[in-house]
């Protein structure tokens, strides 16, 4: 549809056919000065209360579906701990004497702390022989201790030189066959020979065991 607004003139006359009279009235003062409202000062004073006003702190709480899982949180690093298996323990042992000379005596006597009577006076001439004291060496039982290795001894007590009395090789996981003559195994010079109390009254191993002793000494 065209457009029916119009100001053409004499479009108008066609459809104001009667004359039209224009009365000024003295009574009405018409003013053509428009005062305008104060409209952003308005504006700018409302935006100052809101701004002053305490607003109080909210925190959104945000449900999330039951099939949806919320993110976990992942470390940048994660730090990777040892398998206890494969951490080497260090075994302690209980031992008379001192250990200043990195001497380990090694028994094996399932009834007496060190060995029988007579077997605790061939140790003390042993030792004497040696020129070792007391403050010397570490003694230790090994019935107290099975299954102990040599590994774990020499771990704990860093020896020099070994005697063993009693403990095969074998005992101590160590892949030598005993020949009557010292064993150097690593850092260390080991002598084995029979239990105390039977080496006492065993007069071939005692010199077998002698000369060894010399070699040591």
């Amino acid at each position: 549809m065209e457009n029916q607004v119009t100001n053409n003139a004499n479009a108008l006359r066609l459809f104001f056919t009667e004359e039209v009279f224009l009365v000024k009235d003295e009574n009405v003062k018409m003013s053509h000065h428009v005062t305008a409202e104060p409209v952003l000062e308005q504006i700018y004073t409302a935006i100052e209360q809101d701004t002053n006003a305490a607003v109080p702190s909210v925190n959104p709480v945000i449900s999330l579906p039951q099939e949806v899982e919320a993110p976990k949180n992942k470390p940048e690093k994660i730090a990777i701990l040892p398998n206890i298996g494969d951490v080497a323990i260090e075994k302690t042992f209980k031992f008379l004497g001192g250990n200043k000379k990195s001497v380990l005596i090694l028994v094996n006597d399932h009834t007496n702390d060190v060995s029988t009577e007579q077997g605790k006076e061939l140790l003390r001439k042993i030792v004497k022989a040696v020129d070792l004291g007391t403050a010397d060496f570490a003694l230790v039982n090994y019935a107290t201790y099975p299954g102990a290795t040599f590994a774990s001894f020499h771990q704990f007590f860093k020896p020099l030189i070994m005697l063993s009395f009693g403990v095969e090789i074998a005992d101590l996981e160590l892949n030598y066959e005993w020949q009557n003559e010292i064993i150097t195994h690593e850092t260390t010079r080991i002598i084995f020979a029979p239990n105390l109390h039977l080496l006492d009254s065993d007069l071939s191993a005692k010199k077998l065991l002698w000369g060894n002793l010399q070699k040591i000494k």
